[in-house]
């Protein structure tokens, strides 16, 4: 059955930077804070009212699976095993295969961030985006920038596409990983594996479809080395995020 909106966890990647440093266990289940990552992004959307969600997977699958089991924090977790990893962006057209959307909510399952998801939804169904992509001013120039105007209309990812806006007309954010698409979005993305930028948002931004960024002040944490995990640690004991 299509449903309204779906939400998903991406959990399918490799976590090769972790396993390199010497972490057992898969990235999704590494423990901050006590607890494993994984439990962040479920927990908030058990928070906002979700009674399933879907985690998609492929590195050491059995060891998540058996771990989360067939539900949590109250919600059935419906499993999407990928043969062969698919990607940001085709990760999420595959799921959509099976457990057809209007509309996509997706987080990461290596990221912390402190999200009024109610909130987020609120602003999509209001404005009517194709997408609307998670962005913090937190960090800005370690990763791929993404420029929106005054109106928060994402203009531009990186250098992609030219414009001829005045960059003194931008903003610079970055990208969360969290997102919301509708599911003529996902008819960008080619079958197989696809990067969710490259193959979906570009391709939105050069047909001038309406891409809309959520800016978020809370905590963004991305852990994917132990170092940052150590680091995650420290800066959740000084705040009280929603969630802890």
């Amino acid at each position: 059955m299509k449903k309204r909106i779906r939400a998903m966890v991406l959990s399918a990647g490799f976590g090769s930077r972790m396993e390199k440093a010497g972490e057992k266990i898969p990235k999704p289940l590494v423990r901050v804070c006590g607890k494993p990552l994984i439990h962040y992004p479920l927990q908030l959307l058990a928070r906002a009212g979700f009674s399933e969600v879907i985690i998609n997977l492929h590195h050491r699958a059995d060891e998540i699976k058996k771990e989360l089991g067939e539900s949590a924090f109250g919600m059935k977790i419906n499993y999407v095993f990928e043969p062969e990893i698919l990607g940001t962006g085709g990760g999420i057209k595959n799921a959509d295969k099976n457990f057809p959307a209007y509309l996509w909510l997706t987080l990461n399952a290596d990221t912390i961030i402190d999200l009024d998801i109610k909130a987020l939804i609120s602003f999509h169904q209001t404005h009517h985006p194709i997408a609307t992509m998670v962005l913090s001013k937190a960090k800005v120039g370690q990763f791929n920038p993404v420029f929106a105007d005054f109106e928060a209309r994402v203009r531009k990812i990186g250098s992609f596409p030219a414009t001829n806006i005045s960059s003194k007309d931008l903003s610079a954010y970055n990208y969360c990983g969290a997102q919301l698409l509708e599911e003529r979005l996902l008819d960008y993305l080619p079958d197989g594996f696809s990067k969710i930028i490259e193959s979906g948002y570009h391709k939105a931004l050069e047909k001038n479809e309406l891409v809309l960024g959520y800016i978020s002040d809370g905590i963004w944490l991305t852990i994917d080395t132990p170092e940052a995990r150590e680091k995650a640690e420290k800066e959740l004991f000084s705040c009280t995020p929603v969630f802890f």
